[in-house]
């Protein structure tokens, strides 16, 4: 296969990937949790979708630029692990300061997705080849294509929040619901009535958003056991309010404060 034709094919394939993985990993919470008002990052599911599928095809167009594999391979990891880790860091809402530190810590696990990614993408280039010098047909030579998007699509689905997430993000919105029809701060519920402002400000639409580091949250909480999921949820109201929550187990009332 000529290196133009290499390039082109591995371009198109990283397309395709990157189309079935961004399509289940940016809707997958939509569609388990529609009832619930998750935060829609900028630029939002679909602006997503393009911007991923669009970077997995420049991914794959880097794996395959060079006639060996292995320079292609280990530079697409890296591009791939780069973009995406300074993309997590400017989404995060957390000091900067520390921008660097947490682009190291990030980068590195990051490179054990690409990497099998990349190699994946010369691997079906390969198998293309060969099938195209064989006078294979076609369709059964794309068969390869249509199994690994299907493959894609089920490694977004990996994107899921965990079972405690779910459940948390469900409790919170009976919570606020519940929370809103309140006119007194004594007929609020307990764990709201430690957020100031609630009954003046906690009106309008609103939505979720998980927090990574449910330390961040000045809250007094249990101690759970060391690597015991807590899921940290914001709650941001479009007139700008917003407060936290901390689900710890037994996962049934979340301590609150401003935030």
């Amino acid at each position: 296969m000529e290196l133009t034709s290499q390039r082109r094919l591995g371009l198109i394939l990283g397309i395709v990937l990157g189309l079935g993985y961004s399509l289940s990993s940016n809707l997958i919470n939509l569609i388990v949790l529609p009832d619930i008002p998750l935060l829609a990052r900028w630029p939002g599911p679909i602006g997503l979708i393009i911007i991923t599928t669009l970077m997995f095809g420049a991914l794959g167009l880097i794996a395959a630029w060079t006639e060996d594999a292995l320079p292609g391979i280990i530079a697409s990891a890296l591009v791939g692990s780069l973009v995406s880790s300074i993309w997590i860091i400017f989404n995060e809402s957390f000091n900067r300061t520390g921008a660097l530190i947490a682009l190291f810590l990030v980068f590195l696990p990051r490179v054990f997705f690409y990497l099998p990614f990349s190699w994946f993408i010369r691997w079906l280039v390969s198998k293309i080849e060969v099938s195209a010098h064989r006078n294979v047909p076609p369709a059964r030579r794309w068969s390869y294509v249509f199994v690994s998007f299907l493959v894609a699509v089920v490694a977004g689905t990996f994107s899921l929040y965990p079972s405690e997430v779910r459940q948390s993000l469900v409790k919170m919105d009976e919570l606020v619901q519940l929370g809103m029809q309140a006119t007194t701060r004594d007929e609020l519920p307990r764990s709201l009535q430690s957020v100031e402002g609630f009954i003046a400000n906690a009106n309008g639409e609103y939505n979720f958003t998980i927090g990574s580091d449910p330390d961040a949250l000045p809250v007094q909480r249990p101690i759970v056991e060391y690597g015991e999921l807590e899921p940290f949820i914001i709650i941001r109201f479009e007139n700008g309010f917003q407060f936290g929550c901390v689900y710890s187990p037994p996962y049934v009332v979340p301590a609150c404060i401003d935030y």
